[in-house]
């Protein structure tokens, strides 16, 4: 295991709007990552700080950074020769309480897990061989059997697979797609609400954002969500906050790029909602409430034009764009997660060009709520607190008058995973304490329904 003390070097951008204020700190991470490509933030090492990973696609490596706990990273490659490196996600795969890793390389058409052994050494299980043109991949439980399968895209091979899990990591491919073509992302949810995982991908040579309807029994129907659309990214997201799961996307073909989201009426037909149609050569898209004002921003890696920018959402689905960094050679890869864990979410960031890994602070000033200070005349969702949490978290909430309350919890595919209050309450201040114990760590959203007034909070769960 090879190992670098990296320095940070922080860097303050500022940018201004009417909206909001951000003052982002750039840190860099590792400015010697060869072909730097998909970033991902997590505790890998399970200390209660985020830790970085990163794959260097001319560099064939992959590599994870260590956090001390202050934001000083030591680099740990685990992966040199892992030709053309990807996609790289990090989960407990094999459920046996320690964070392993999921990565594609490109050359080597392969699909591999890395299976940790608690001390964050790495031992390569491959999944897929020979999988052509191997681009991303996405880990979720497709059959409801209780573990984690791996979805796949095949770039030159029009593939769209995924791999089942028999419980003990053994894995049985089943082609979902064998001819969509130039399938750069993929992703999965229940956007149907039939209790079982639908499939999204976007195909840059097939012109198609399209989802794949599993009919129950994991056989697959093919829906359009918009032809003619050379589509690099997908994400799935309840955007409008409506209680169903809209898609955001992207394009970088098209002569200034698109970048959309795509509403969902309730019944899975989608209407295009334009947010930008010159978003400058869209690589890469991530969501996340950047602002902490309750609703979801989108952040953008913009390769051609060397751009790194967030779209603010103003509430209704309006957005205005800001800039974090604009000389960020070949922007390939972006991701959000409070690496500070002072309440607001960062970004990190990765340039191919520059072969560089880095983090921008989010110097956003928020004050947890006091719902105390919230007047009875109106109904408000204060901010949980402490938010990120490790095993408990308070959420206050104001009635004006009498109301019958729910508040529930749900992942970040939009499942259910609790009710915390269900019921008439009285007018006044409350709170309620959710105890995270038994779910996994990561992104959660809380959502509260008293009469007509319906909001939705972003909140983070660490280990």
């Amino acid at each position: 295991m090879k190992k670098l003390l990296i320095t940070i070097l922080p860097i303050i951008v500022i940018f201004n709007s009417a909206l909001s204020q951000i003052n982002w700190t750039k840190h860099t991470i590792d400015r010697s990552f060869i072909g730097a490509w998909c970033p991902f933030g997590i505790d890998l090492d399970h200390d209660n700080d985020i830790d970085i990973l990163g794959s260097a696609y001319t560099g064939n490596e992959l590599a994870w950074w260590e956090n001390d706990g202050n934001q000083n990273f030591t680099k740990h490659i685990f992966a040199a020769g892992n030709d053309g490196a990807l996609a790289i996600r990090a989960i407990d795969l094999d459920r046996d309480g320690d964070i392993d890793i999921l990565s594609v390389a490109h050359w080597l058409e392969t699909i591999s897990w890395w299976e940790n052994d608690g001390e964050q050494n790495f031992i390569e299980h491959i999944i897929e061989q020979d999988y052509y043109g191997s681009h991303y991949i996405f880990a979720i439980d497709m059959d409801s059997d209780k573990d984690l399968d791996v979805l796949g895209t095949s770039t030159l091979g029009g593939d769209v697979t995924w791999w089942e899990n028999n419980g003990e990591q053994v894995f049985t491919k089943h082609i979902i797609e064998d001819s969509s073509y130039g399938s750069r992302c993929i992703t999965a949810a229940d956007i149907d609400g039939d209790d079982d995982i639908d499939v999204f991908t976007a195909a840059e040579f097939g012109d198609k954002l399209s989802w794949w309807e599993n009919t129950g029994d994991q056989e697959f129907v093919q829906h359009d969500i918009e032809d003619n659309y050379p589509a690099f990214w997908v994400e799935v997201l309840d955007m409008d906050s409506d209680g169903d799961l809209d898609i955001l996307g992207c394009s970088n073909l098209s002569p200034d790029g698109d970048l959309s989201w795509w509403e969902n009426d309730g019944y899975q037909n989608f209407v295009k909602r334009t947010i930008d149609i010159n978003s400058d050569g869209s690589q890469a898209i991530y969501s996340a409430d950047l602002d902490s004002d309750g609703d979801i921003d989108v952040l953008v890696a913009s390769r051609f034009t060397d751009m790194l920018a967030w779209w603010e959402n103003d509430g209704d689905q309006n957005f205005v764009k800001h800039t974090i960094e604009d000389s960020y050679n070949y922007a390939s890869g972006v991701f959000a997660i409070d690496i500070d864990l002072d309440g607001d979410i960062d970004v990190l960031a990765t340039s191919y060009g520059a072969n560089d890994i880095s983090w921008w602070e989010n110097d956003l000033v928020t004050e947890i709520s006091d719902s105390e200070n919230i007047p009875l005349s109106s109904f408000a969702l204060s901010r949980n607190y402490p938010n990120p949490f490790n095993a408990t978290t308070v959420i206050r909430y104001n009635l004006p008058e009498e109301s019958n309350v729910t508040i529930r919890i749900f992942d970040i595919l939009g499942r259910r995973v609790e009710t915390l209050v269900e019921g008439e309450k009285q007018a006044g201040h409350h709170q309620v304490i959710w105890d995270a114990d038994g779910v996994s760590s990561g992104v959660y959203f809380y959502k509260i329904q008293a009469g007509d007034f319906t909001e939705t909070k972003r909140m983070v769960f660490l280990r």
